[in-house]
Formats: structure tokens, C-alpha cells, sequence
């Protein structure tokens, strides 16, 4: 897996045991960072902005944004042994203040707070195929109404998506067995 565009392209990622964590597909990620460029519905200007990214894993989506001039990440990842592949990738590309390793489960993040002191411009959300409580995660999105931000899930086809018809996507994508939902939640 390497890094797809910007300061860093061509550059290698680590990756995390697949056991633990599935990585983000390469294919993919290029896919959703050509419909953050293209849409007519949106357009990212990555220079400056800051990112949330639950539920890292490797960072690849992080790692990507920043080498496009995001000036900062803030990564999600629980796992002790994936955290430290995060590490290392981030480290070996990029300096400390781009980023921020959080090592706390989503769920015990006090998320509002944290949206209200970081303002991020993208939330990306890629949850574990067999997670519980994936409602709770809808919630959290549905609770962003009133923020000006773009939030981006990826669900595969495991993963059992309760009630997602509440939602208003700007885009939807479907890549292979992953689905790709652009949320704006300022509306």
C-alpha cells in the first residue's frame, strides 16, 4: 500500500496484521479522494484543513490527506500493535505537528467536545466489520447536523447497517463489496 498524491506520493505504509484490521484498498481510497476533488455537489481544497480519522488502523486515509497539505490529522486507533504500525508510519513521513495519535476507543471519546474544541473539516469513519453498537456511530453522525463539516463512512458488505435511510448523502459510491456515503451535515 503507499501513498497515492501529494508531498509523500509513492511512499510506503506499513501494514497492520489482517487479522486485527482491514486495511483501506488502494482502489478505493483513490475513488473516494477523486469524488472529494470532482464532485460538482463538493469540492476539498486540502490545504489547512483538519481531519478526524476514527478508527485508523494503518492511517492510510489520515497519511493521505495530510500529504495533500491537511494541517492536521487526528487518528483513532484502540489496538496497541496497530497503533504502533500508525506511529511508524506517521513518523517516518511527516512531522509531529501534523498529527495526533488519540488511543481511545470511539466510544468513550467524549465526541462532542472534541468536535466543538478541533472543528474539523472531514470526519472519516471506517469501522471493524463486526463491530457492535454500530448504531451509536449513526447517532454520532446524525448528531453533526448543525456542524459545518463533511463526514464519509465506508461500510462493506459485512458489516450490518441499521437504519442509514435517516441520512442525507451528498454522494454515494459503491467500489466491489465497500460502499462509500458522503454525508454534509449542515443541512
Amino acid at each position: 500500500m503507499r501513498i497515492i498524491s501529494g508531498t509523500k506520493k509513492g511512499k510506503k505504509i506499513l501494514l497492520p496484521d489482517p487479522e486485527i484490521t482491514r486495511p483501506l484498498k488502494d482502489n478505493v481510497k483513490e475513488n473516494i479522494f477523486n469524488v472529494l476533488i470532482h464532485s460538482r455537489k463538493f469540492q476539498i481544497k486540502f490545504k489547512d484543513i483538519k481531519v478526524l480519522d476514527f478508527f485508523s488502523g494503518s492511517g492510510s486515509f489520515g497519511i493521505e490527506c495530510i500529504s495533500r497539505g491537511a494541517s492536521n490529522v487526528q487518528f483513532f486507533e484502540l489496538n496497541p500493535k496497530t497503533s504502533n504500525i500508525l506511529f511508524r508510519n506517521l513518523s517516518n513521513n511527516f512531522s509531529k505537528e501534523k498529527y495526533e495519535i488519540i488511543k481511545k476507543d470511539f466510544f468513550d471519546i467524549d465526541k462532542q467536545l472534541l468536535i466543538k474544541k478541533y472543528r474539523p473539516d472531514i470526519i472519516f469513519l471506517d469501522p471493524p466489520y463486526k463491530i457492535k453498537h454500530f448504531n451509536m456511530i449513526l447517532e454520532f453522525i446524525n448528531s453533526l447536523k448543525n456542524i459545518n463539516n463533511l463526514t464519509i463512512i465506508l461500510h462493506v458488505e459485512k458489516t450490518k447497517i441499521i437504519n442509514f435511510e435517516s441520512f442525507k448523502f451528498i454522494e454515494e459510491r459503491t467500489y466491489g463489496t465497500s460502499k462509500i456515503f458522503f454525508i454534509k451535515t449542515n443541512f
